[in-house]
């Protein structure tokens, strides 16, 4: 059985590390084509452009590992079958689940390191290929700062804001628990501006829902509310994007805090919670895809080679992406619960995959 096991282990891994060379190679090529006119529109130097897509490596491995692992399934087991040797392994009395538990296994092991990837490096090269595409490629200012659960920045007349939440509709940001605090040159406290929220309207920030705070030097406070009340910002909504990349720079458990941060704070942390749940999700998509994989391979053994794997693997990653995609989106939305929008599409696909593979090993 060793000697069974390697031999499947030899095949499967042949497939797989040529399949995710593959993908990883034809991805940074395709998001080089897309972005190479925003690197030349802002002279990029050459060693930036190289550091940007060497940090982004990691996450598209992310990205590529299941789709790798269904493509070198089929074509395992789809060439195993063709071949006769399923159906000699099965004839001598060994059952389908353990001709293909090395490969299970394997994916089993493969997901677990893209977790810890995804908790370690993943986060910490994606804030890396953010600040530098900011910075270097599209020479701006790296604001405003983010640093895991918190949003801080200057004001053009030196005021510190804080923005506790910061959600899109669309394009246009809303902004939720503003914070303006106005210091004189001594860095003493002068002045704090509270509001509930701050909206773009096309051409201005409108705070609303606050209150100004003055403080002078004998220790008065003069305290004014307003129901909306418009201040300057030199960030425009396009500056405040790299918030939607929050969740890809934090690692599980810090992502996990920052969601307590927001409920403690009284805001609604949906979209978090769905995010949260979205990096196992997809981390164990990795073992989905075999128990996918498995039943089209067999079924379509005879009917063509790598042509058919492949094309079925398309078809299955497209399916998959499309469901995990609109999953995701409804529980952003809080249509779906956020366990449920980040496991449909999991279950959905696993339970087929399972039923089918039943079905064929009778």
């Amino acid at each position: 059985m060793r000697i069974l096991s390697k031999y499947i282990l030899k095949e499967f891994s042949r497939f797989f590390l040529t399949s995710l060379s593959a993908f990883v190679v034809l991805f940074v090529l395709a998001d080089f084509i897309e972005k190479v006119d925003d690197y030349v529109e802002h002279h990029a130097a050459a060693w930036d452009v190289i550091r940007y897509t060497l940090y982004e490596i990691p996450n598209i491995f992310f990205l590529m590992t299941p789709l790798a692992i269904l493509l070198a399934t089929l074509l395992t087991v789809g060439y195993m079958s063709k071949n006769g040797e399923i159906t000699a392994m099965k004839t001598s009395g060994i059952p389908l689940s353990r001709i293909i538990a090395p490969i299970f296994m394997v994916s089993v092991c493969l997901a677990a390191v893209i977790f810890w990837a995804n908790n370690t490096v993943i986060p910490y090269c994606n804030g890396k290929a953010e600040r530098i595409k900011t910075v270097k490629i599209e020479k701006k200012k790296m604001r405003p700062s983010l640093k895991h659960d918190s949003l801080w920045f200057r004001g053009p007349k030196g005021e510190i804001i804080n923005i506790g939440l910061v959600e899109f509709e669309g394009e246009v940001p809303t902004c939720y628990g503003v914070t303006f605090f106005t210091l004189d040159k001594d860095f003493r406290l002068t002045g704090r501006l509270d509001a509930e929220e701050m909206d773009w309207d096309g051409s201005n920030w409108i705070m609303a829902k606050g209150a100004s705070y003055t403080f002078s030097p004998k220790g008065a406070i003069d305290i004014k509310k307003f129901k909306d009340m418009k201040v300057e910002l030199i960030e425009r909504p396009a500056d405040f994007k790299r918030v939607k990349r929050l969740s890809e720079e934090m690692t599980f458990s810090e992502l996990g805090r920052y969601i307590e941060k927001l409920r403690d704070e009284g805001y609604n942390p949906v979209k978090y919670v769905v995010d949260l749940y979205a990096k196992l999700s997809f981390t164990l998509a990795n073992v989905i895809m075999v128990v996918v994989a498995v039943p089209f391979s067999l079924k379509t053994s005879r009917s063509g080679g790598m042509a058919v794997g492949v094309g079925i693997c398309v078809i299955l990653a497209i399916s998959y992406w499309m469901f995990y995609s609109f999953s995701i989106s409804l529980g952003h939305a809080g249509r779906f619960p956020p366990l449920f929008a980040a496991w449909a599409p999991n279950i959905v696909f696993g339970a087929t995959g399972l039923y089918l593979l039943l079905q064929t090993d009778r």
